[in-house]
């Protein structure tokens, strides 16, 4: 992009380019409290921040000691390495341990022949990991889990001490993601598990629809026929304080677990009382 249509870019974001200024300044020089700055998006991947905050705050509120956040697809490791540098932070913060996984085929997207992959914009091979980098980059700050996501999904099971809190789906195909969605049947998760779909919302280039790709593998989730164990998974809309909408507030979900044994332990018993005003 040339500098003169950065400056286009910038300057016609409903976001003014001083808010803009300031959140990279942020970033960079980050001052202030973590939850502060999580609310202004001056933060690195906000999305994943707000879904791995927020099941910090719902675990600690429940007694748990520590929460495990999951990302699906983890290609390069940026995403992983950012994770886990909102971890630490949210540690700080909240005085809760955060578990993190990672899971990856390792060798890029997979080869398919289902037309409800996008396979007209994401093509077999795509993303391929540097595994022996990305593990000097991570050490032990999270765990890599490698190989098709259907196997590796079903053979993994969060920490007995660590509920399941947060996954960031970022596989791309329909077929990977529907593969992928049982994560949040596992015994061991909260009452509401905080997800991200990163291809819920694209481009033209991509041109998804909710019959293809991730929204599709949402939709059929939604219907399945074990109502004993499992509720909708829905998009939710949340109050972001006034603030400009962003484009991935409408990628966070919540998958809500109606028959959790916690589900109905009230997390707000300090909430303050409404007051008559006036004479």
């Amino acid at each position: 992009m040339s500098l003169t249509d950065r400056l286009i870019d910038y300057t016609t974001r409903p976001v003014s380019y001083r808010v803009v200024t300031l959140r990279n300044l942020l970033r960079r020089w980050p001052v202030g409290s973590y939850k502060a700055r999580l609310d202004a998006n001056a933060v690195a991947r906000p999305n994943y921040g707000w879904c791995a905050y927020h099941a910090a705050v719902e675990a600690r509120a429940l007694g748990h000691k520590a929460v495990t956040v999951v990302e699906m697809g983890v290609a390069g490791g940026n995403g992983l390495v950012c994770l886990c540098d909102h971890r630490r932070q949210i540690e700080k913060a909240l005085g809760i341990e955060i578990l993190v996984a990672g899971f990856d085929t390792g060798a890029g997207l997979p080869a398919s022949t289902d037309a409800r992959d996008l396979l007209y914009s994401w093509p077999a091979g795509s993303f391929v990991m540097d595994r022996e980098a990305l593990e000097r980059r991570i050490g032990n700050q999270a765990q890599l889990v490698l190989g098709d996501v259907a196997t590796s999904v079903s053979n993994w099971q969060p920490d007995p001490q660590a509920p399941l809190g947060a996954v960031m789906f970022d596989l791309d195909y329909f077929s990977s993601t529907t593969n992928a969605l049982p994560i949040l049947t596992k015994e061991n998760t909260l009452p509401r598990v905080w997800c991200y779909f990163d291809d819920v919302c694209t481009g033209p280039d991509e041109a998804t629809t909710e019959r293809l790709g991730e929204r599709e593998a949402i939709r059929l989730f939604n219907l399945s026929p074990d109502r004993q164990r499992l509720n909708d998974h829905v998009a939710q809309t949340f109050s972001f304080k006034g603030k400009v909408s962003e484009h991935w507030h409408q990628q966070i979900y919540v998958y809500h677990r109606l028959n959790h044994p916690a589900y109905n332990v009230c997390l707000s018993a300090n909430r303050e009382q409404l007051r008559l005003q006036g004479r």
